[in-house]
């Protein structure tokens, strides 16, 4: 058994640089310190732990079993001491110069995004902020070691190690060419169903929410084309007679660009809503306790 009294925290800061970086002389540039100050460090490492942690593979070191085992374990312990402190410390916006990573789906980076940047950059005009996407099965992992701060996305399956926060929902629109000979300011049933339909995904198949909404009541539509972004489905619309359907928000933030016909879908859609996520270590991080409260004020207003 390993005491941590006897342990030298700051051993763990540099094992997870290198397993993060896959080299000594990454690691050391990551944190900003000397090639040898690193090398010294893994030998202690591999003393401590009886184990080698890490074997070359052409250029890069790979893990071992034992520290691909501890790797998880080791950056959640130092997410947790990196919110302890700063929980410790109060939180200046108008001062800050720290980076906020916030994960967002591709498909709500364009309506979200930019009035959270605006929001922010007013009340804290040195602080950075990413949007980085991200896989659902990675959420908690990501929250957890620091890739991630927050994350909106959909309802996913409930979470101890994860808080979440209700944001809303909002309505989907059909979104229709100026002039089309078919769509006039509203469309019925029967006009949806009877025109050609557009996906936009980053999921190579699978049915879109209308399509289980008509499957639910023994209809189905023609889906003719699939790509995957809105951008690109709006501007097939323009120059077809094909329809697509996406929130109101982005359907908005398009529609200023570029306009279009935007009416009401014509069949109901159960809807989810959409949530901010974080990790249970970072409640009382005053830092991101602030971000917190400017996205569901900007993010529940326009729901």
């Amino acid at each position: 058994m390993r005491h941590l009294a006897r342990f030298d925290l700051n051993l763990l800061r540099i094992f997870d640089a290198i397993f993060a970086k896959g080299g000594v002389s990454a690691a050391a540039r990551h944190l900003n310190l000397s090639q040898p100050a690193i090398s010294h460090a893994l030998t202690r490492l591999r003393t401590q732990f009886d184990d080698p942690l890490f074997v070359r593979q052409g250029n890069r070191l790979v893990p071992t079993s034992a520290a691909r085992a501890i790797a998880g374990p080791v950056r959640e312990a130092l997410r947790g001491l990196d919110v302890a402190l700063d929980a410790a410390a109060a939180f200046d916006p108008a001062a800050s110069t720290r980076e906020f990573r916030i994960g967002v789906r591709l498909s709500g980076e364009m309506p979200r995004f930019s009035p959270l940047v605006s929001r922010v950059r007013a009340e804290a005009p040195n602080v950075a902020l990413a949007s980085v996407t991200f896989r659902r099965r990675d959420l908690v992992s990501m929250l957890a070691n620091g890739d991630l701060d927050l994350a909106l996305d959909v309802a996913l399956p409930a979470d101890e190690r994860m808080c979440r926060h209700y944001l809303g929902t909002e309505p989907l629109v059909v979104i229709a060419r100026k002039g089309h000979p078919r769509v006039a300011g509203s469309i019925d049933l029967d006009t949806y169903l009877a025109l050609d339909h557009i996906i936009a995904t980053a999921r190579p198949y699978g049915p879109g929410v209308e399509d289980m909404a008509l499957d639910r009541m023994g209809l189905a539509r023609r889906v003719a084309v699939r790509c995957q972004h809105a951008i690109t489905a709006w501007q097939i619309v323009a120059t077809s007679d094909m329809l697509f359907a996406l929130p109101r928000s982005h359907a908005a933030v398009l529609d200023a660009i570029w306009p279009m016909q935007l009416v009401d879908l014509p069949l109901p859609i159960e809807s989810g809503g959409n949530y901010l996520y974080w990790h249970q270590a970072a409640q009382a991080d005053p830092g991101l306790g602030w971000l917190r409260a400017i996205i569901i004020d900007e993010l529940t207003k326009a729901a």
